[in-house]
């Protein structure tokens, strides 16, 4: 019997940037990255800003151990419930493919189905190349299916090859292998290492020992993730940092960051100064390609003024200065990096 042919995501994914209608989704196959970025399209597409999307984004998670039946109650209850505050929500259900399929499980997933507020969306996702056997046939009419194949080498190639082109970056013929080889074929990873190139690629030299130095920041906490969450000024970004250092990445790396982005800054309000528009500064500074990097940078500059540049300066090079001279301390309060952290956040 042959498998019923779905939308694929790279279809889907030019569908999406027009816009969509659809209240419930199911994404289906091996390519977890793939659906990572879509997610995040969707739901930049449903929030304006990081806090209503914190508020109202339910991300449950199903695993292999037994609490994967309470997992999907926890779920289920998001969707349904609704809110007082926000007729915008998301519930982000992952792995249904793992929840036996009974009486229960059949009820639940029925509710959820059936008794969704209007507002809400479900983003159901599994790994394998069909629909969950919990889903009855008769909803599939429901369900928006998009299939994620996975990713041949060939398709990565051509993608980071014409990613490099687009960010006018210079690479030899080795570099594009040696993404490849340091993001694990992981589409999800590729993004954020672009991301980096992007960021420092105006003055720097893409270079294989470049490359390895950004591919420690591709963690389950990437760089970016610490810088942005820095410049925000959220506390957070301290355990972002400690779990930056658990995993041993670079002190000077970081530190190294956290001078671009200082030096991202200064050049955008010296462009102001020269009277050209926030949008005209942002494209200058190559931040205007990416709608989210410009939304942040944007609500980074709310936080981060010309004074507080100069106030910050004396502090980066104290913390040079302990960190080439040795002087750092083993505990993580003590660390160069962590006071640095610690005093760009006050």
């Amino acid at each position: 019997m042959l498998q019923k042919k779905y939308q694929t995501s790279k279809q889907f994914n030019v569908e999406l940037t027009k816009g969509s209608k659809d209240k419930i989704f199911l994404f289906i196959g091996e390519e977890e990255g793939e659906k990572d970025k879509i997610i995040n399209s969707i739901l930049n597409m449903k929030f304006n800003d990081e806090e209503e999307r914190a508020q109202n984004c339910g991300r449950y998670y199903i695993g292999d151990d037994k609490d994967r039946m309470s997992e999907f109650v926890s779920a289920a209850d998001f969707a349904l419930a609704g809110s007082m505050f926000s007729n915008n929500r998301v519930c982000i259900i992952r792995n249904l493919d793992k929840i036996e399929v009974n009486d229960r499980a059949k009820n639940i997933i029925d509710d959820i189905f059936t008794s969704t507020p209007e507002g809400t969306i479900i983003i159901i996702t599994c790994m394998t190349n069909k629909v969950p056997a919990l889903i009855d046939k008769k909803y599939e009419s429901l369900l928006h299916i998009v299939q994620f194949w996975k990713n041949f080498d060939s398709d990565l190639v051509s993608y980071i090859n014409k990613s490099l082109r687009n960010l006018k970056v210079k690479f030899d013929d080795n570099i594009v292998p040696l993404i490849l080889e340091l993001t694990g074929n992981d589409i999800k990873k590729i993004d954020e290492m672009l991301d980096m190139i992007s960021m420092i690629s105006i003055d720097t030299p893409l270079s294989n020992a470049l490359l390895k130095d950004l591919a420690g920041g591709i963690r389950d906490i990437s760089i970016f993730e610490f810088i942005d969450s820095l410049f925000l000024k959220e506390g957070q970004s301290l355990l972002h940092l400690k779990k930056l250092l658990n995993e041993d990445t670079n002190e000077l790396f970081i530190l190294n960051m956290i001078i671009r982005q200082m030096e991202l800054i200064e050049k955008y309000y010296n462009l102001i100064e020269d009277k050209q528009s926030h949008e005209t500064a942002l494209t200058k500074l190559g931040l205007a390609a990416s709608k989210r990097r410009m939304e942040r940078f944007t609500s980074i500059l709310k936080k981060i003024n010309r004074e507080e540049l100069k106030r910050i300066y004396p502090h980066i090079a104290k913390a040079e200065y302990q960190i080439k001279s040795s002087r750092a301390s083993n505990t993580l309060i003590n660390n160069p990096i962590f006071t640095l952290s610690s005093e760009i956040i006050i």
